[in-house]
């Protein structure tokens, strides 16, 4: 007998002994605050909307929950439907997650996870809309516009009112460049603007200069801009800024910039003034 008890594994049996005493004590820890919950009135409601943007407000909230849901303040917490409250505010096109509890002060707090938008795409029939920093396309707001990237020209991808990922090689090279853009302060202050050409390259609205820089698609963007900052720090201090009127940042290697028609004009006549002495 005593041989018998010497082989039992007595650490394991304590574990699981430990184990199962704490998941006893934290199901009826559970259940008390439960119990104590459906107990209770809701007293408050909190609505916590994080996040740089504002394309939801707590107001905005308040108003679905109320126009579906009723008053919530002084209704049994038991009985207030956390997860229809859920999906109703789900609907809103700039919600993109949210979560209803309860406190056992009787609080109940709804968290937003509203839309954070990186691009707004005009297409070339007019129709606009934004992508979010998932890829996703949404509506535009009557009530509050973000100040990010705008592209606009010869994209033909549509908007028809409902949550989508983008399609289109053209958006999603768009849609990479913005997002590269949102990581890098220098860039995103110079670019003003995204544009798309009749052979679908991506060209760039400067803040600064009036050139037409011709990016391309979004391969290579860490090259490609670091070819437009050897243009900016080397090239135009020595020619100066009206000198060339493209820039092309296309080909591997190599910036191919286009003089500007007055300067070629001022050249010829340069030349003929040479060729008549």
């Amino acid at each position: 007998m005593f041989d018998t008890l010497k082989n039992i594994n007595w650490r394991k049996i304590r574990y699981i002994l430990s184990w199962c005493i704490s998941v006893t004590g934290l199901l009826v820890l559970m259940s008390f605050i439960n119990a104590k919950k459906n107990g209770l009135d809701c007293k408050n409601i909190k609505i916590i909307v994080p996040g740089t943007q504002a394309f939801v407000s707590q107001m905005d909230v308040f108003g679905i929950i109320e126009e579906n849901n009723g008053a919530l303040v002084g209704k049994p917490l038991k009985y207030l439907p956390f997860q229809e409250i859920e999906d109703k505010l789900k609907l809103n096109p700039f919600i993109k997650q949210v979560r209803v509890f309860s406190d056992m002060d009787g609080t109940v707090n709804v968290k937003i996870e509203q839309r954070e938008a990186v691009l707004r795409i005009i297409n070339n029939v007019g129709n606009d809309f934004y992508i979010d920093d998932a890829g996703v396309k949404f509506p535009i707001s009557k009530l509050y516009a973000p100040h990010i990237t705008v592209a606009n020209g010869n994209i033909t991808e549509r908007f028809d009112g409902k949550q989508d990922t983008i399609m289109s090689k053209t958006v999603k090279d768009l849609y990479k460049v913005a997002t590269f853009l949102t990581t890098d302060s220098l860039w995103n202050s110079q670019v003003e603007q995204l544009y798309v050409n009749e052979e679908r390259d991506i060209e760039i609205v400067p803040r600064v200069g009036n050139q037409k820089i011709i990016l391309g698609d979004a391969d290579s963007l860490e090259r490609k801009f670091g070819k437009l900052l050897v243009f900016y720090k080397q090239i135009v201090p020595k020619a100066g800024w009206g000198t060339y009127k493209s820039v092309n940042l296309k080909f591997s290697n190599q910036i191919v910039c286009e003089k500007a028609d007055s300067i070629i004009k001022k050249e010829n006549n340069n030349k003929q003034h040479i060729n008549t002495h």
